[in-house]
């Protein structure tokens, strides 16, 4: 007789990072779990579990993130159950390292979809080699493009199709902390549209607005 196997658990695997990615990671694997690999994951599994079902075209969520993940952790959740996500914009205060090996993923695994990222012109002085070391890499998806502007907003808009758009409206940046943050998800082209043109003409060809 066969014994059973115990089932695999999916959010348990770190996501993949490829390509230019992986230079981001912290080397090869081990078997060893870290302590901080295994908050990171736990992390990842909360993260997912913040919005077990998205709200339909015209419905709001409300929700708080009170678990030590961050925004990012969210956004990679969210993006497989949207397969026809056109154009990802970000604008967030700042990024941690571990961000940019997610976002490079994104850009990598999913090459039709645009990607624009706005960050404070304050985080940019503030983390010249980060940013300037990101900007770089990103030179190589045409797709993709970042800028830098005196901002403190905190949106994601997701470009789903013609008449489909979703909005993240929240207090949490692309970086990990263990305060209680506010999101609002919102199923609105319009909104969608109205974000979007504010962090369009502050991006407008990844240069810097201040």
């Amino acid at each position: 007789m066969f014994e059973p196997s115990t089932p695999l658990n999916f959010a348990a695997i770190p996501r993949p990072a490829f390509g230019k990615a992986a230079q981001h990671d912290s080397g090869n694997p081990t078997p060893i779990k870290t302590k901080g690999l295994a908050r990171y994951q736990r992390a990842a599994k909360t993260a997912a579990e913040l919005l077990p079902e998205l709200p339909v075209i015209g419905e709001a969520v409300h929700a708080l993130m009170i678990g030590r993940y961050d925004l990012m952790q969210v956004i990679t959740a969210v993006l497989p159950r949207l397969p026809a996500c056109r154009h990802l914009r970000i604008a967030t205060l700042c990024f941690s390292k571990r961000n940019t090996a997610e976002l490079l993923g994104l850009v990598e695994c999913r090459p039709t979809m645009r990607l624009t990222l706005l960050v404070s012109s304050f985080f940019k002085a503030q983390n010249k080699e980060m940013y300037e070391t990101f900007a770089e890499e990103l030179q190589d998806y045409p797709n993709a493009i970042m800028a830098a502007a005196r901002s403190h907003a905190k949106i994601v808009c997701f470009d789903i199709g013609p008449d489909d758009g979703m909005v993240f409206e929240g207090s949490a940046n692309l970086r990990a902390n263990g305060n209680r943050e506010q999101l609002t998800v919102i199923r609105d082209r319009s909104l969608h549209d109205w974000h979007s043109e504010w962090i369009d003409q502050v991006s407008t060809n990844g240069q810097e607005k201040e």
